[in-house]
C-alpha cells in the first residue's frame, strides 16, 4: 500500500505526521509527503491522509479547500478504474467531526488529533464501505507517554521539530484550541531526549521546540520540580555541533533562572519567539491572557540585558473586540520603542465557541484591516533599520541549499524556517547543506542579509 501525506496547519502538525508516517512505514506501508494539490506523481497512491489545521478561519478554508481537491483526485481516477482512497485527520475533524461526516460523505475516514494507536485501523478499513469510518474520539488524544517512530516526509532538511507538550491549560478568550486539544499534556523528559538523539542522528542541526506554551511544560507530569529550564539545559548537554530555537514562550515563564541559563548556554539560539498578542493592559485582560500583569517592557528589557543580540519574534492581534483607536495606538508605540527583529500580525477571526465571539463591541473589518497595515507597515521599517546594523558583523548561518546562481541560502540564529528571513551567501569551496559557517555581513534588505564567508 502506497499512502501519501498532506501536512497543513503548524508545526506541531508536522511532528504528528511524521510520527503517522512512521507507525504506518513500521508496518510495511510506504510513505511519502503529498502536496495540498494532487499532481501526476500523485496517480499511483491507494490513499492520501490529510492532517488537518481547524484554528483559524483561513487555516479551515485552506484544509477544506485540500480535501476537495483530493476529492476530485479521487473521483478523476475512479474514471480510469484505480480506487484511490481520502483520509482526514487533526484538529479540523476533531472539532467539526459532525459536520464533516454529513457533508463530505465521500472521504473514506475519520480520526481526530492524536490518533497515533488508530491510523493502521483507519487505512486498513474496508475498500467497499458505503459510509466513512468514524475513528475520532470525543476527547482529543494528545498524551505521548512512549516513544513513537518518526518518518521525516518531503526534502532533506537539516532542522526537525521536537514537540515537547501538547494541548493548554489557558482560557484565552479568542482561541479554541483548548476545545479540540485539550488540556496541557507534556512529554515525558526521557522520550524527548531519545527524539533529540535520533533527529540529531540523521543530521538535524537545528531543533525547534514547539508546543502551545513551552514556558508551561512539564507543570503536569513533574509540578514544580522539572519544566523547560532543565529541559533545555538537558538537551543542550546533548553532544554535537546544533541550535536549540524555542517557540511559543510565554513572558510569564522568564525567570531570572531561565533568563540566566539561557544566556549561558551557547547552543540555545539568540531567540525566542514569544507571543504578546497585544500591549494595551485593557485589551489583554478582555483576551485573558495569562501574562496580562506582566509588564512586557520589563521582562522584554531583562532579555537583552542578559542577551544583547537576541532577536525577539512575536505576534499581535488587531482589531479584537473592544479595541478602541487609543488601545491600538498604544500597541503602535509599543511596537516602534521595543523595535523587535521579527513580528507578525493578524486581523482577528472570530472562532465559534470561544467567548470572545459574542463581545461587542466588534471592530469594523475594514478599521481592523488598516491598523494591521499600518502595524506591517511600521515593522517593515524597523526591521530594515534594525538589518542594517548587522553590515560588518561576522556571524555564524548555517547553511541550506546552493541556488542555481550559486549563492548559498543559509539562516542566522535569527531567522527560524519558514517565517523569517535569510542570509544568502557568496560560495566558496568546501561549503555543504547542513554545515555551519562563519560569514561576514555585506549588505541588507528590509528582511534578508548577504555575506560572505
Amino acid at each position: 500500500m502506497r499512502i501519501g501525506m498532506v501536512t497543513l496547519g503548524c508545526d506541531k502538525n508536522t511532528v504528528d505526521n511524521e510520527y503517522l508516517a512512521g507507525l504506518l512505514a513500521r508496518e510495511g506501508v510506504d510513505v511519502a509527503a503529498a502536496d495540498k494539490t494532487p499532481g501526476e506523481a500523485d496517480h499511483n497512491l491507494d490513499a492520501v491522509l490529510i492532517n488537518t489545521c481547524g484554528f483559524i478561519d483561513a487555516a479551515k478554508a485552506e484544509s477544506i479547500q485540500t480535501i476537495l481537491a483530493w476529492l476530485d483526485h479521487k473521483a478523476r481516477l475512479a474514471e480510469t478504474g484505480h480506487r484511490m482512497r481520502v483520509f482526514v485527520s487533526g484538529c479540523l475533524t476533531q472539532r467539526y467531526r459532525e459536520d464533516l461526516i454529513a457533508q463530505l460523505p465521500e472521504v473514506d475516514g475519520f480520526m481526530g488529533v492524536g490518533e497515533f494507536d488508530r491510523v493502521l485501523q483507519l487505512v486498513r478499513s474496508p475498500i467497499d464501505a458505503t459510509a466513512p469510518m468514524d475513528l475520532v474520539r470525543e476527547l482529543p488524544a494528545v498524551e505521548i507517554r512512549e516513544q513513537l517512530p518518526r518518518r521525516e516526509l518531503g526534502p532533506i532538511r537539516h532542522y526537525g521539530y521536537l514537540k515537547i507538550s501538547d494541548g493548554c491549560n489557558h482560557n484565552c478568550t479568542f482561541c479554541a484550541i483548548p476545545s479540540f486539544k485539550g488540556r496541557l499534556n507534556s512529554v515525558p523528559r526521557e522520550i524527548l531526549l531519545a527524539e533529540a538523539r535520533l533527529l540529531l542522528s540523521r543530521g538535524v542541526r537545528e531543533i525547534n521546540i514547539v508546543a502551545q506554551d513551552s514556558s508551561d511544560y512539564g507543570r503536569d507530569i513533574y509540578g514544580r520540580d522539572y519544566g523547560i529550564t532543565n529541559l533545555l539545559a538537558e538537551l543542550a548537554a546533548l553532544p554535537g555541533d546544533y541550535w536549540l530555537r524555542l517557540f511559543y514562550f510565554y513572558p510569564g515563564g522568564l525567570t531570572k533562572e531561565f533568563i540566566d541559563m539561557m544566556a549561558a548556554t551557547p547552543r540555545i539560539a539568540r531567540y525566542l519567539d514569544m507571543p504578546l498578542q497585544h500591549l494595551h493592559p485593557d485589551t489583554l485582560r478582555r483576551m485573558k491572557r495569562p501574562h496580562h500583569a506582566v509588564n512586557t517592557v520589563d521582562a522584554i528589557e531583562r532579555l537583552r540585558s542578559a542577551m544583547p543580540d537576541l532577536a525577539l519574534r512575536t505576534t499581535f492581534i488587531v482589531g479584537f473586540p473592544g479595541e478602541t483607536s487609543a488601545e491600538f495606538n498604544h500597541l503602535y508605540r509599543g511596537v516602534s520603542e521595543l523595535k523587535l527583529r521579527r513580528m507578525g500580525a493578524f486581523v482577528y477571526s472570530p472562532e465559534e465557541g470561544t467567548p470572545a465571539h459574542d463581545m461587542q463591541p466588534a471592530v469594523k473589518k475594514q478599521t481592523a484591516r488598516n491598523r494591521f497595515d499600518r502595524l506591517m507597515t511600521l515593522q517593515s521599517s524597523i526591521s530594515h533599520e534594525m538589518n542594517q546594523t548587522w553590515v560588518g558583523r561576522d556571524i555564524r548561518v548555517l547553511l541550506e541549499e546552493q541556488q542555481d546562481d550559486g549563492r548559498w541560502v543559509a539562516r542566522s540564529e535569527a531567522d527560524a524556517p519558514d517565517v523569517d528571513g535569510l542570509v544568502y551567501v557568496a560560495p566558496r569551496d568546501g561549503m555543504k547543506a547542513g554545515d555551519f559557517a562563519e560569514v561576514r555581513i555585506t549588505s541588507a534588505d528590509t528582511y534578508d542579509l548577504f555575506a560572505e564567508a
